[in-house]
Formats: structure tokens, sequence, C-alpha cells
């Protein structure tokens, strides 16, 4: 705005205002971006234009419009307009934009094993939880391998099987930018070594062999049996599980002992009643019983001991053992086979 002296028929007038009879304005007025958009500033029709980015002229632009992208986000713009030879600035307009971190994967379910090279490996029959991180809430798309996979537009994904695993979302503020895990999660789902139960004699025996072992009767944990073979002293569904050095392992497929042998019957000890509620008569058919015996639980762990005196039979008092599956275990100076003993109250 200047003033300025008028003369009217040479006659001095006082002094007045003059300024543009406009007043330039730019739409929209308080833009925010998505990454990867572009807006166009705009302001009314005057007769020539020239934009200004921080107070400092943009070369070239210098017309109604002006395109602005994400990467004008914190900058001002103002417009001068010319209508009839007079001039005018517009107010400043500051183009601001939307942030976002990037996608990120969390990770849930069985556990894993990181392999030297950073791989995950899992088991067969493990499942995994893939869920993509806030704010990416629309358009998801999980991959695998590269491939889009069917249905896979949920934050959270399902995984039980090997693949190299990738999504891409966007926020609910701007839907159309489409952002992309910047890494491949590669996922690996082992087979488990499982063991094969092979009779041997009077033994059920584990091939190939492994590291440790764990035997199983009608599924419960046989004590102390962390070795290659093992009598088959009762009747029922025998099982094991081997260690052999790999991160999966499964148990065996059940091996069935239907009766046991005259052989196994004198190496193995009767007892009435059972199941018991409390004491259990423990006898060998012909001689003394003479040696010590102990009664473990299904873990191994040694629950009660004693020692046999000698007598044709004895009573064992299971009084204090809580109900369960118990094994007793007889040292009578030969090889003499555990027998299951089942506790009720």
């Amino acid at each position: 705005m200047r003033s300025a002296l008028l003369f009217i028929h040479g006659l001095l007038a006082a002094p007045l205002l003059a300024q543009c009879p406009f007043d330039p304005t730019i739409t929209p007025p308080s833009p925010i971006l998505c990454p990867n958009e572009v807006v166009m500033l705009t302001t009314q029709v005057y007769d020539t234009y020239q934009w200004y980015k921080d107070g400092i002229a943009v070369p070239g632009a210098v017309f109604q419009n002006l395109g602005v992208g994400y990467v004008d986000a914190g900058y001002t713009f103002t417009v001068l307009a010319t209508l009839d030879s007079c001039s005018e600035m517009s107010p400043p307009v500051l183009v601001d934009g939307w942030a976002f971190l990037p996608p990120y994967v969390i990770h849930e379910g069985d556990q894993a094993v990181i392999d030297s090279m950073g791989n995950a490996h899992h088991c067969e029959g493990d499942t995994v939880l893939l869920i993509l991180g806030p704010p990416y809430e629309l358009n998801i798309q999980w991959t695998n391998n590269g491939i889009p996979i069917p249905g896979a537009t949920d934050d959270t994904l399902v995984v039980t099987t090997t693949g190299n695993y990738v999504v891409s979302g966007a926020p609910a503020n701007c839907p159309n930018y489409i952002a992309q895990l910047g890494v491949v999660i590669n996922l690996t789902f082992d087979p488990a070594a499982q063991a094969t139960i092979v009779p041997n004699g009077l033994q059920l025996c584990a091939s190939p062999v492994g590291s440790a072992y764990q035997w199983f009767l009608d599924g419960s944990p046989l004590p102390g049996s962390n070795s290659t073979c093992v009598q088959a002293g009762s009747t029922g569904s025998y099982t094991v599980e081997v260690v052999y050095g790999v991160a999966c392992t499964s148990i065996s497929a059940p091996y069935m002992i239907t009766s046991i042998s005259e052989r196994d019957a004198d190496r193995m000890l009767s007892l009435f009643p059972n199941p018991t509620r409390g004491a259990i008569r423990v006898s060998r058919g012909q001689g003394a019983l003479l040696g010590n015996w102990s009664l473990m639980d299904g873990t191994g762990r040694e629950v009660l001991a004693g020692r046999f005196r000698g007598y044709g039979d004895e009573w064992l008092d299971l009084a204090s053992v809580p109900s369960g599956r118990y094994w007793l275990r007889p040292e009578l100076g030969a090889t003499w086979l555990p027998a299951a003993i089942t506790v009720v109250r």
C-alpha cells in the first residue's frame, strides 16, 4: 500500500491512502499431505502471478495454480497477484505433511531357534503369528516368496509353513500411501526327527540311537529310562522320544505289548490290590524278598524308598502317597522288572 498526493484541476488535495481493490488468498488454506501426494495450490483469477516459497520466488511459477508435494512440507507459500497494474501479496499458507514410522512386524507364538545366519527355525506343527504394527491398518497384503497370499489382508498372519514373508499396508489417514516392510521375514519349519521302536529279545530299543531318551508306557514317563533300550515288563503302549542334536524331535509311533512271556513273568513282582487306596502286598512267586526298593513318580522322582526284609511277601504302606501312577523298582540281585502301581484316593 502506497501514499500519494492527488492534484485535481490544479488544486492540491489532501493525502489519501491508495491500495489494490482485491485480496488474493490461497486454497486449500492449510493442506496436510500424505507421502507421495501432490496438491494444487490455487488463487483467484488475476492478470499475472508470481508464487513464492519461504519468501523466495519460485522460478517459472507464474500461473494461477502451483503444484506442491510431500517434499514441500514445512514450507510456507505466498502468491503475488497483479490486476490492472496493481499488485497484492496473499497471506502465507503452510504446507504440512503426515509422518509415519516405517512398517514393523511383531512375532508371537511358538519359540524359535535362531541359526548362525540369523534365520528363525521352528518345528513342524508350530504356529507363528506375524502382526503388522500400527498405524498400518488399511489395504494390507501379506506375501510369501513374493506372491500375494489369498485372503491375507488382516494385520495378523498365522504362519505354519516355511517361507519368506513380507507385508504392505496403509495408514488410516493416508489410505493411498502403501508402505512395504523393509525386510523379508524368513521362517523355516523343520521336520521332527522320530525314532522307531525295535524289539530286541526281552527289550524294546530305539533306532537310530541318540544322545538322550525318555520312554513312556501308556503315555506316562518310565522313571530312569534314559537308555537306548528298556525292559518291556508290562503290557501296554510303549513310546520313546530321542534327542538327536536337532531342534525338533517327536515321540515315536506306539509299540504295543499285549502279553508278557513266562520268562518275563518270572522277573515280575505280584501286587495286590492294584489300584490301591493305601497299602499293597508285594510278592515274588517263589523265594523271599530281600533287597532295596524305590517308588518313582511319572517324572522319575523318588517318592518313597525302603528295603524288603526277606519274607515271602510284604506289605508297603502308601498312605502318604498322592493319587497317581507310580513305578516300584526292586533291587533283588537280579534283573527284575519295574511294576506299575496306581494309587487312588
